[in-house]
């Protein structure tokens, strides 16, 4: 081919192009949305929490699945395998798609849909470590400075005349009779039960947990976090073979974001637990759906039996 016709062809080509003979085709991939669920208890709290806030929560899971799902038929179930064996730690916050490898359900984007979400649950149990009478007013020690101005809760530190003050001598707000020597001789580590434990690594801070021989830490057989010696583990009771939970949701899928469902058992209402922190009750009733960020809730029951 000569330079000229060369030259001519390529003049065809872009004529082509610019008349739009290039059409572009429909994204084969479009971006999709997705249902999911989540189960949590948003009130854990450390040793130093207020209660009734517990250290870890368990659930054990038989189902968590949805159905008459708006344009989907059939149920989907979100475990891929049952049943699931939940623990939320205050020290390790896993999420329940991590702990039970669930799935969410794809669903294309845009459309307005209602679902009906049903779990079922075998067990669940709340877990804290003990603590003594730290209301304000109370005075556990005995020093006669009440909690709340005590720097020294539970391990005596009175005013000795002619000082006017608890012994600080670094003024960290954790008294002297309650802390541990540093280099210096000086006492300086906050240790508020005295038992050689530094309050940062004491799993029992307000009951005596002292190290078993050989080992640097104070015991904790089930590796929770909680110490032996202060652990108190509280049952939800349950209806015999678990509780069935549904709830009623509308939500519309949005491209690329998943409507996830969450389950908040710390919501107020939901549980009641005794004084003694020996067993718990559950109101199902106050139990809600919700999606994260959003203000609607959705209201969940138990089935009526057939």
């Amino acid at each position: 081919m000569t330079r000229s016709g060369r030259v001519a062809r390529l003049g065809w080509l872009v004529g082509v192009l610019a008349l739009g003979a290039c059409e572009t085709v429909e994204d084969p991939f479009p971006a999709q949305g997705a249902l999911s669920i989540d189960v949590t208890y948003t009130g854990l709290g450390s040793q130093a929490a207020p209660p009734p806030a517990p250290q870890v929560v368990i659930w054990s899971i038989d189902e968590a699945s949805a159905s008459e799902i708006t344009g989907f038929d059939g149920d989907f179930s979100f475990l891929r395998s049952s049943p699931c064996f939940y623990p939320l730690n205050v020290t390790s916050l896993l999420p329940l798609s991590r702990a039970c490898r669930t799935t969410g359900l794809t669903l294309a984007p845009g459309v307005e849909r209602s679902a009906v979400l049903r779990f079922h649950l075998t067990s669940m149990e709340l877990r804290q470590a003990a603590r003594p009478d730290l209301r304000i007013g109370a005075d556990p020690d005995g020093d006669g400075i009440p909690n709340g101005v005590d720097n020294c809760q539970i391990v005596a530190n009175p005013i000795v005349p002619p000082a006017t003050e608890q012994a600080d001598v670094d003024n960290d707000g954790i008294g002297d009779a309650c802390s541990q020597l540093d280099s210096n001789d000086d006492p300086t580590v906050p240790d508020s039960d005295l038992d050689g434990v530094a309050n940062i690594v004491d799993n029992c801070l307000w009951y005596p947990s002292p190290p078993a021989e050989g080992s640097s830490a104070p015991p904790d057989s089930d590796g929770d976090g909680i110490g032996d010696v202060c652990e108190r583990i509280a049952p939800v009771i349950l209806p015999p073979g678990g509780l069935t939970v549904t709830c009623e949701v509308a939500f519309t899928t949005r491209p690329s974001a998943a409507s996830m469902f969450r389950l908040d058992f710390a919501r107020e209402g939901v549980l009641t637990c005794d004084s003694g922190f020996t067993g718990c009750s559950i109101d199902v009733s106050a139990l809600k759906a919700a999606l994260p960020g959003a203000t609607e809730t959705f209201s969940c029951e138990v089935p009526e039996q057939p």
